[in-house]
């Protein structure tokens, strides 16, 4: 079967089409993992995701090594940068509806001109225009939609703020200021226990 045969058969608008609905489930199965990670970081402590497990877990390592952790948003940035799902980075799924784009503009282009210089009708060259224009639009409305991108910052920010906010000052409290913690809370259990003696005697003073 030739490219004539494909064209008048609209086997490119078919092809289009089956671009388009690709593109859509790629989109909705990324949806669905980034929400599914976005549950699992509001208790980021008893997560049982393996991505999750795996950056606390070395977050708390760097910590009990006397390292730290002076970039907590790099830190964050490149286990999620790294993550694979299906064998591929998250980001290179992100880039499938631009790549299926390209494919779209570029394949009607290419029928629309190719049927144009074979003589066929005006009906058949506006048709496989008309589905790349139409497959162009709906393949934005998807991108806007899935809005994956704003998933992903989400992500990265709720990440980083347990790190950093609540992970941090507890590992650095726990490992590198015990002494002073230590100190801190013999002072205070001193201090408070003199008060209470102090308030006992006074009360005991007055009932005589």
């Amino acid at each position: 079967m030739n490219m004539t045969e494909w064209i008048q058969k609209q086997y490119v608008v078919a092809g289009i089409a089956a671009v388009c609905l690709v593109s859509m489930l790629v989109k909705c199965l990324i949806r669905h993992k980034y929400r599914a990670m976005l549950r699992e970081v509001q208790d980021m402590g008893h997560s049982k995701h393996k991505l999750v497990k795996s950056m606390v877990m070395k977050f708390d390592a760097c910590y009990k090594l006397k390292m730290g952790v002076p970039n907590v948003s790099l830190f964050v940035k490149k286990y999620l940068w790294h993550y694979r799902m299906m064998g591929l980075y998250m980001k290179t799924w992100e880039n499938i509806n631009g790549f299926c784009l390209v494919i779209v503009m570029a394949g009607s282009m290419a029928s629309g001109i190719f049927a144009m210089m074979q003589g066929m009708s005006a009906a058949i060259v506006f048709s496989q225009l008309l589905a790349g224009v139409f497959a162009t639009g709906v393949l934005l409305l998807i991108e806007y939609i899935a809005n994956t991108s704003n998933l992903f910052d989400m992500l990265q920010v709720d990440i980083t703020d347990y790190l950093e906010n609540i992970c941090k000052p507890r590992l650095e409290n726990e490992l590198f200021h015990a002494e002073h913690l230590s100190e801190y809370q013999r002072e205070y259990f001193v201090k408070t226990g003199a008060e209470s003696c102090g308030f006992g005697f006074f009360e005991e003073k007055n009932g005589t």
